[in-house]
């Protein structure tokens, strides 16, 4: 016997407390939570859902949305995309299971339909939490959907640091006469400064039918510190180029300037070119390959007056592979190996780099930075001023950074636009450089907090 389709509009108890869930969704970009008996979304439970239930009772639309809820925590955007696509023509009017489809379309990049589907649900008479979301949610589509776009970014911080100069963690310099023990002066000293961050960057997309973008931004970066004035950084960069689409493969090539004032002088004058390929494994899986070039141009300074003697280039090539760890996770590894050909000898190496990052979309507009990194560099000849004894340094940093956007901190449900995209970031660093030789052995563990905004154009 056929089940009848159901034709009232009787709302299933799972869809009825699924407005705030779907809202977080929309938040989150459908945000993978963890199911369980209680869901950090507003959900309901999915995890007992199988698809043999839904094979049993295929007209019941409270099961089949708890199936969809359960595809997409577990990142099968396909999978959830069909059963919704199924309950459309079950429910076509229950604007939980139209907002749903939307959000999976976005993810899949159906963003014609996906933007379709966001205007006939703002025909619908909706919950007014759900109206804003979906509002907000129709208007970054829109955004995505302009050829050019731009933003732009500001931020304030403080920052502290254990060890500002990077001074050697011995108190001692070695010289080829003898051990010498600093002078006040050169020893480690904390500090403290104030930081400011400006970036305008702008994106145009190609009149083509692959996605293929020209991308170009600059920027300028200040610190200004309360006691050690030499260590002053004001530090302006440029970059430009574009991402191409062959067919599987994403290329990336980039040329970049840079240049830093220290303590007021002129110091490093940086340009440089990379390219990179990403290839798209599978949904979880994106491996990629990059080569760099830079030319590092150091000028003397009051701070460092043989400064001009470490110029040079520097020539890499890196491995990666980032694994999205459901929709909440990202885990990228690489390894790097690159040299350093100095004007000088002594300032030439060739080196080994590894580094670990994962990226924790927390929810909310939250997030989790985390960054491991370790390098070993072997340089070509000893330093004269040292003495005969080759020098080889061992490199560890690591650094966490949370950022919670402020209407999630005050917990506000109203908030005005204006203050969209203001977000307090928290950050603390570790550094150390263990060496064979005592005058490039220090650490430096660095704190501090920054608020930002961006605008988007």
């Amino acid at each position: 016997m056929t089940r009848a389709r159901p034709q009232g509009r009787v709302l299933p108890p799972a869809l009825a407390a699924g407005f705030a869930g779907i809202l977080n969704l929309i938040v989150a970009m459908a945000g993978a939570a963890p199911a369980g008996a209680e869901t950090g979304d507003g959900l309901p439970d999915s995890r007992s859902v199988t698809y043999d239930q839904i094979l049993a009772d295929p007209d019941n639309i409270e099961l089949s949305y708890l199936y969809a809820i359960s595809q997409i925590r577990k990142s099968d955007l396909l999978g959830a995309s069909a059963t919704l696509d199924r309950l459309i023509l079950l429910a076509p009017r229950e604007p939980n299971i139209r907002a749903l489809r939307a959000i999976v379309l976005y993810r899949l990049d159906n963003l014609r339909e996906a933007q379709k589907e966001f205007a006939d649900l703002l025909t619908l008479e909706l919950d007014p939490d759900l109206r804003r979301g979906i509002e907000r949610y129709a208007a970054e589509l829109e955004r995505r959907d302009q050829h050019t776009r731009m933003t732009l970014l500001t931020s304030v911080g403080y920052q502290y640091d254990t060890n500002r100069s990077g001074a050697p963690n011995s108190g001692q310099v070695r010289t080829f006469l003898g051990t010498f023990d600093l002078t006040a002066d050169g020893r480690k000293e904390d500090d403290h400064s104030l930081t400011g961050l400006v970036r305008f960057g702008i994106e145009h997309d190609l009149a083509t039918q692959n996605r293929n973008t020209l991308f170009a931004s600059a920027s300028a970066y200040g610190a200004d510190q309360f006691q050690l004035d030499d260590f002053d950084t004001i530090d302006l960069s440029a970059q430009a180029g574009g991402r191409f689409e062959f067919g599987a493969i994403f290329l990336t090539p980039v040329i970049t300037y840079d240049h830093l004032f220290l303590g007021g002088d002129s110091y490093i004058d940086s340009v440089g070119a990379s390219i990179r390929a990403d290839l798209r494994v599978n949904d979880p899986v994106n491996l990629w390959l990059r080569g760099d070039m830079n030319w590092i141009d150091y000028h003397n300074t009051t701070l460092y007056p043989a400064g001009e003697l470490q110029s040079g280039g520097d020539v890499g090539i890196t491995v990666g592979a980032d694994f999205y760890i459901g929709t909440d996770h990202r885990l990228t590894v690489s390894a790097t190996h690159h040299g350093f050909n100095s004007d000088s000898d002594w300032e030439s190496y060739v080196g080994e780099r590894l580094n670990i990052n994962h990226t924790w979309l927390i929810g909310g507009g939250a997030f989790l930075m985390t960054d491991l990194f370790g390098e070993y560099d072997n340089y070509d000849m000893a330093d004269p001023i040292t003495g005969e004894t080759g020098r080889d340094d061992w490199i560890y940093r690591a650094r966490m950074t949370l950022g919670v956007p402020v209407q999630t901190l005050l917990g506000a449900e109203e908030w005005p636009t204006a203050l969209d995209g203001l977000t307090v970031s928290v950050y603390g660093e570790y550094y150390r450089a263990d060496s064979n030789i005592t005058n490039y052995e220090y650490d430096n563990a660095r704190g501090g907090l920054t608020i930002s905004k961006r605008w988007e154009f």
